[in-house]
């Protein structure tokens, strides 16, 4: 699993949500994703510069509503199961005996 932001799917959400001013408002959100680029530096050694094509910019005040819209609609199959959402950090809690195993929940999430 990878545990970044999809910005496919994220926009796909923002675009069922309708935001308030949704033209303007989604158009400055696909610019805030798209077109980013990073790059990593060791010992005066830089990588070359690579696409950044999911996750949203650490830091960003923008950031953590983003996120909290793309895992908004995430439940967890099992009666007993549950999902635990803050900011940035998603924690599915599975008891020992439940009704959907640890397995079904991470197929589930993915």
């Amino acid at each position: 699993m990878i545990d970044a932001v999809d910005h496919l799917i994220l926009l796909k959400k923002l675009d069922i949500y309708h935001l308030p001013g949704n033209i303007l408002v989604l158009s400055w959100i696909i610019s805030f994703l798209t077109e980013r680029s990073h790059c990593t530096k060791i010992n005066g050694i830089v990588s070359v510069f690579e696409c950044i094509n999911r996750s949203i910019v650490q830091g960003s005040v923008i950031g953590p509503n983003l996120f909290s819209l793309y895992v908004a609609d995430l439940k967890a199959l099992g009666k007993t199961n549950a999902l635990c959402k803050y900011a940035d950090d998603t924690t599915l809690l599975v008891p020992q005996h439940c009704d959907v195993q640890l397995a079904d929940e991470f197929d589930h999430v993915i």
